[in-house]
């Protein structure tokens, strides 16, 4: 068989990147003889200060580590574009990133996989008390709920019946709540309501109905005991279905008269969005799905089930109890980002710079935690603010320099700080809306309609329409508030 040759293209590419690599590596030499060898993989030693405890000036890594760090990358980048350009005859995939090995051990069938898979998460839990007593500001502490009136841990076995795994769904599991097609029309707001089909399918899901509404009406809820790797990721979608069942029951309820029923299963759904938030250690996930079926029970109590109500059964003081619209001040950001840390650390970091056999493993480890937890105690300290005033003021801290991280660290980093100010910004919003709500109910009661909580501005009132608009401000037209239409009743 004749020998294969390499293409005049393909040597061409490999002579002309030569003298670079020759220069690159004679003028880098010195320097990177002076670059401490990295550590043992998987092997964590903290220097003795955190980065955010040092003066700005002494932040950043020396001038030849850094200029070194960034060299290593460069070829260690062109060499795998190199290996995967399609003109190379000896092309090979370009390898995956810096914890990829950890999540393929995760989701293969193999049990000699799995068993190293729960071996660095055993070696995680460990680290994650070290890294605690380097940040203590992050820690949580976890109550004492006996299982039985624990509505999250309820909640979460629940759920997983439904879809043992969110984070790789099956299509053989079910992953939604089977809502007839005119009540999935109803529900997104295209369709009348249609009683006599929500009373039948209600019937028919009775069982299911009542072990949703006595687990929202429980009053505590924990994480104590339960592995973050339960409830890390979290079935957004078959969370509202299970609130949008019982919001339906509220419906129904109204129009029939049950307005003791009606009040029932309003809080019920409210407290399932409670249960998977006001954990001691919640997710951005968790929170983003408690947000949105608060403002779903808002919502659809205003436009739909307080309408539905008979004349002279409506009490504002009893809904606006059930579905308590209050504005929460910055630090409860802080509760969230101190969550969202405690979860994406034992979920994600930890474990995999626990993996020694990660064939990318990086050689700062320490610096990519301490670049992630330094980040969150510094938005931790920016956001504990007492007063829903204070969020005209309050600003997330920018993101830190990671041009000294390797190039495994960096990519994790920022995989991992993706979309934090855009959530901040998100939560303002969902006050905004909640603050209206809580004028609406203002007017209902028979009291004078109060300034946003926020900025201290006037809402817009028009007691003809009965349309309550936000203030006439630039931070309220970029949030895109829709006027609420505050019941008559």
């Amino acid at each position: 068989m004749a020998k294969y040759r390499p293409s005049k293209s393909f040597l061409l590419a490999m002579g002309s990147m030569l003298p670079i690599g020759v220069a690159l590596v004679f003028g880098l030499l010195p320097e990177l003889e002076a670059i401490s060898k990295p550590p043992v993989p998987g092997v964590i030693v903290f220097p003795a200060t955190r980065p955010m405890d040092r003066p700005a000036t002494e932040r950043r890594a020396s001038t030849a580590s850094s200029r070194g760090g960034w060299s290593l990358d460069w070829l260690d980048e062109r060499l795998e574009d190199l290996m995967a350009w399609d003109r190379n005859p000896w092309k090979r995939e370009k390898p995956k990133g810096f914890g990829e090995h950890y999540f393929n051990l995760l989701s293969s069938e193999d049990p000699a996989d799995q068993a190293k898979a729960a071996e660095l998460r055993r070696q995680a839990k460990l680290l994650y008390q070290q890294v605690l007593k380097r940040y203590p500001e992050l820690a949580v502490t976890l109550r004492k709920v006996p299982d039985e009136r624990n509505g999250f841990l309820k909640l979460l076995q629940l759920l997983e019946r439904f879809e043992p795994n969110p984070a790789r769904p099956s299509p053989d599991n079910i992953s939604e709540i089977p809502f007839p097609e005119s009540l999935k029309k109803y529900l997104s707001g295209t369709s009348p309501f249609n009683a006599a089909e929500a009373r039948a399918w209600l019937a028919e899901e009775k069982a299911l109905l009542d072990e949703v509404r006595a687990i929202g009406l429980l009053p505590e809820q924990s994480i104590a005991g339960i592995d973050v790797d339960r409830y890390g990721f979290f079935s957004a979608r078959l969370a509202k279905g299970l609130s949008e069942a019982l919001l339906l029951e509220a419906r129904l309820a109204a129009e029939e008269g049950n307005v003791a029923g009606a009040l029932e299963a309003v809080r019920a759904a409210k407290g399932l969005g409670d249960h998977i938030g006001n954990v001691e250690s919640p997710s951005l996930l968790g929170v983003t799905v408690q947000t949105l079926l608060n403002l779903q029970a808002q919502s659809q109590t205003l436009s739909q089930i307080i309408p539905a109500l008979p004349p002279g059964q409506f009490d504002p003081a009893a809904w606006e109890a059930v579905v308590r619209p209050q504005v929460v001040p910055p630090s409860e950001y802080s509760r969230i980002m101190k969550g969202e840390w405690n979860v994406g650390v034992q979920q994600f970091i930890l474990p995999i710079v626990c993996d020694a056999e990660d064939p990318k493993y990086p050689a700062d480890p320490e610096a990519l935690i301490d670049c992630y937890s330094g980040l969150f105690a510094e938005i931790v300290a920016a956001y504990d603010k007492p007063t829903a005033a204070d969020w005209a003021s309050v600003s997330s801290p920018p993101l830190p320099d990671m041009s000294d991280l390797s190039r495994g660290s960096r990519q994790t980093a920022e995989i991992m700080m993706v979309g934090e100010q855009a959530w901040s910004r998100g939560l303002i919003r969902s006050q905004h809306i909640t603050g209206m709500t809580d004028a609406a109910f203002a007017i209902m009661k028979g009291q004078p309609v109060p300034n946003d909580p926020i900025h201290g501005l006037p809402y817009v009132w028009d007691p003809v329409t009965r349309q309550l608009s936000a203030p006439a401000y630039r931070a309220f037209a970029e949030a895109d508030l829709k006027p609420i239409t505050v019941p008559a009743k």
